[in-house]
């Protein structure tokens, strides 16, 4: 039997901070903290608060809801360009359309 490899808290943070070309030394002046406390953070040694990680999620340019599905960075990233673009749309009646038209494709799969 293959065993996955579990994904976690910390692996997100670190995939999306590499993603974006950020240095543990970086993210951690931006957080007022330590790099230590990133690699801490990263390599799952200390629980994370709430509120430290929808600063990170602010930093790396994620919504929260990213650090906590199981999906990997690059889904994440056109989960988000999806987002991002549905956002753009001004008319609710064609945002709805499109909501509409992307479940469409999903059930097509």
């Amino acid at each position: 039997m293959e065993r996955k490899m579990e994904i976690t808290l910390g692996k997100k943070i670190k995939e999306y901070r590499l993603k974006r070309g950020m240095t543990q030394e970086e993210l951690a002046e931006r957080l007022f903290s330590r790099k230590s406390t990133i690699s801490d953070y990263e390599n799952d040694k200390i629980d994370i608060k709430i509120s430290i990680l929808r600063e990170i999620a602010k930093i790396l340019g994620m919504p929260l809801f990213c650090f906590l599905c199981e999906q990997n960075a690059d889904t994440d990233d056109e989960i988000m360009q999806m987002a991002m673009a549905l956002k753009q749309i001004k008319s609710k009646e064609l945002r709805k359309a499109a909501i509409k038209q992307v479940m469409i494709l999903a059930e097509m799969e």
